[in-house]
């Protein structure tokens, strides 16, 4: 039987993230088996890691309560851990945000517990204010999202803000959904010009900039933004929000053999995303793709067994899709905005399925 550290070694060696999970999985199990609680830390800690960039934030979730738990029961063992803690933390804000699931009053709680703990660690104000933008602009509330921004903006840095690559990306975001995509494609563009990286930029920035892009008229840039940004994104599950974004993009000039195509390759990636708000996004793309096809006729399409209307004749008629996927995306978008107290989402997804016509 392999030792946790073989485990370990053998979750490092694998191509991705999700590849490592299945190993990481095994060693925090088998530490608890032989009750080697640092051994159990080590596993869980790169178990959030991969299941965070994999897809996959509800294990992430799990793994990092183990964590938190055993951080605060034990601090003369792992209080030297508290800076890897309230990173991971950072992660944990996301994913809760992303999952309609959790309530306003729960993420309220974890807002509060992140700055309480950001407090006496001494760093971390600066994300708090940037998450607190994060969580009023997806209810839609602008006014708390434009005091949260200033709110941002007036704080300075500290060990626990995000790259800057990532600030200003989600500078991006801010100003496109204030309707100012001229600034939007401006700070995209430095992104980009300016070489600034990491994990997500700019895989996500080039898609981030099809819209703006669009509504600016600057389809030749918009068509650069999409080729390249396509190919940093194809069939990595990290990104499915980022591949309904190009299949969005396809539909709304009237490429829509080249949206099926993306959409068929990533539709079994999508099917097995366990993000919510990832998923929505690919919902929505799939439900403008297929209303646009409507009146074409039957599709021959191999789509993966895991699909809910799979046929083993392979062939699929525009209309029972289109209906299949706007009623999931509407079910999806209605739970957010049942959670959220706003109708943000479901006008969202009216707004993507004008695309189609």
């Amino acid at each position: 039987m392999n030792t946790v550290d073989e485990l370990m070694a053998l979750a490092g060696a694998q191509d991705s993230e999700e590849g490592a999970l299945g190993f990481l999985t095994q060693a925090a199990r088998l530490a608890d088996s032989q009750r080697d609680r640092e051994a159990g830390f080590r596993a869980r800690t790169a178990l959030v890691r991969a299941a965070t960039f994999s897809g996959f934030p509800d294990r992430a979730l799990i793994h990092f309560a183990w964590l938190l738990g055993t951080f605060d029961r034990h601090p003369a063992e792992f209080g030297h851990h508290g800076y890897q803690m309230m990173w991971m933390y950072k992660w944990i804000l996301n994913g809760s945000l992303d999952n309609p699931e959790f309530s306003l009053s729960q993420l309220a709680k974890l807002q509060a517990d992140f700055e309480r703990r950001a407090q006496a660690f001494g760093s971390g104000a600066h994300y708090a204010a940037y998450h607190r933008l994060n969580v009023a602009t997806h209810v839609g509330d602008r006014a708390e999202a434009q005091r949260a921004f200033l709110a941002w903006r007036a704080l300075p840095r500290d060990p626990l803000s995000d790259c800057p690559a990532c600030e200003q990306n989600k500078l991006m975001d801010y100003y496109t959904e204030r309707g100012n995509p001229a600034a939007a494609v401006k700070l995209g563009r430095e992104i980009i010009e300016q070489g600034m990286s990491c994990h997500d930029v700019p895989t996500v920035t080039h898609a981030n900039l099809l819209q703006p892009l669009l509504r600016l008229g600057q389809q030749d840039d918009a068509r650069a933004a999409h080729d390249e940004g396509l190919r940093l994104a194809r069939l990595d599950r990290n990104f499915i929000q980022t591949i309904a974004h190009h299949i969005t993009y396809l539909v709304a000039v009237g490429e829509l053999d080249s949206a099926l195509t993306v959409w068929a390759e990533h539709l079994d990636l999508a099917l097995g995303i366990r993000s919510p708000l990832d998923l929505l996004s690919f919902l929505g793309a799939s439900a403008a793709l297929w209303r646009a096809l409507e009146g074409r006729g039957p599709q021959t399409l191999l789509l993966p067994r895991t699909f809910a209307l799979f046929r083993e004749d392979r062939t699929y008629r525009p209309e029972m899709l289109a209906s299949h996927f706007t009623r999931e995306a509407q079910a999806l978008a209605a739970r957010f905005d049942a959670r959220n107290g706003t109708d943000r989402f479901a006008r969202r997804l009216n707004e993507q399925l004008g695309l189609a016509g």
